[in-house]
């Protein structure tokens, strides 16, 4: 029904398409503000250079029927400190821009595609993978085995 692989170079900007939409999304539940065109650009030229350096990979999973990429989820390498009062930074795996057209959601894509890219992170050498979540995306994640990190937020105006 579904097949998974890595994504080509070429296919960055329907990775880009997605996660615009991912974000926009994100914005309905969460009140978060949707990207701009001038952000949007921002993101597909880090896709493409990160994606060149190796530092970026996205798995993609394919409607058999049709061969059209239906979601996706990217795994980006960073060094970073681990958490605020680290005397050194480690590399980390960040997984991102994960999504799903709405007609395909309920088939597990998403599990399916995130355990993939957290292999990938493993293989990089990430001891951790981190993620930025909707609150209705949470649930997946936690069944994943992501644990709910202490960022509490509040709204300044």
């Amino acid at each position: 029904m579904f097949e998974t692989r890595w994504a080509t170079y070429d296919e960055l900007s329907i990775m880009t398409d997605y996660w615009y939409k991912m974000a926009c999304e994100m914005g309905e539940i969460d009140g978060i503000p949707k990207p701009n065109l001038r952000r949007i650009e921002e993101v597909k030229n880090i896709f493409l250079k990160e994606f060149e350096l190796g530092n970026l990979m996205f798995r993609v999973a394919l409607d058999n029927d049709d061969e059209k990429i239906v979601a996706c989820a990217g795994g980006l390498i960073r060094t970073e400190y681990a958490f605020p009062l680290a005397e050194e930074q480690s590399l980390f795996g960040w997984v991102i821009a994960v999504y799903t057209m709405k007609e395909y959601r309920k088939n597990g894509l998403a599990s399916q595609l995130v355990d993939e890219v957290c292999l990938w992170l493993k293989q990089k050498g990430a001891k951790r993978a981190r993620l930025w979540s909707s609150s209705t995306g949470r649930t997946v994640y936690e069944q994943l085995g992501f644990d709910n990190m202490m960022d509490l937020s509040k709204k300044l105006s």
